[in-house]
């Protein structure tokens, strides 16, 4: 069986970004334990880095996890912060990330953007001038990447992830599938009502 990380980024005290009462530890949480059965309904096995806001293990033990697990996919997600302009979605790979990861990476942003219009921020890579690795980029076996999924500091980006909630996390399933070569079959059994749009 084919294996994924899903590793929902900070938790515990590390709130990640936040805005008022919104804490990027509790969004990316929430995504990831949607795209979860998703993935698991492709046949794909998942494993997560966290399954709540309790036991939240280092960056090194995180990706020790999908080391040890033989997993395959390595997805750290996040929401990004800036400047209240600021918008946008980015995947971050590794500086010496060699074409196919780059490629995986850009399967996941382009199934994203293709939900509802925003900044296409690119695949980017790690120099010196933008924060050099993310660890999960440098500690991890396997292709990896981090998604900033909007930034928590925009309000349109925050109205996009609970609008398109449903549609961002079959996004990611979709592009992760991609990645490892499998065959999305969207849904067709009963499932629960999404969200209205506004």
């Amino acid at each position: 069986m084919v294996k994924i990380c899903l590793d929902p980024g900070h938790g515990g005290t590390d709130s990640g970004a936040l805005l008022g009462k919104r804490y990027e530890k509790d969004d990316v949480l929430r995504l990831a334990l949607a795209v979860k059965p998703l993935l698991e309904a492709q046949g794909v096995g998942v494993v997560m880095t966290r399954t709540d806001d309790k036991a939240v293990p280092s960056i090194s033990e995180r990706c020790q996890m999908a080391n040890m697990a033989g997993c395959v996919y390595y997805l750290s997600i996040h929401r990004d912060a800036a400047g209240p302009a600021a918008h946008g979605i980015s995947l971050w790979v590794h500086s010496r990330a060699n074409g196919p990861t780059v490629r995986k990476a850009q399967y996941i942003l382009d199934e994203l953007l293709a939900v509802t219009p925003t900044q296409d921020r690119g695949v980017q890579k790690g120099t010196p001038q933008n924060y050099e690795n993310f660890g999960v980029n440098v500690y991890t076996t396997m292709a990896s990447a981090l998604l900033e999924l909007g930034f928590i500091t925009n309000a349109d980006d925050n109205d996009r992830f609970d609008r398109y909630f449903d549609d961002y996390a079959e996004a990611i399933a979709r592009g992760l599938c991609k990645a490892v070569e499998v065959t999305y079959t969207r849904r067709t059994s009963p499932q629960r009502p999404r969200r209205k749009r506004r």
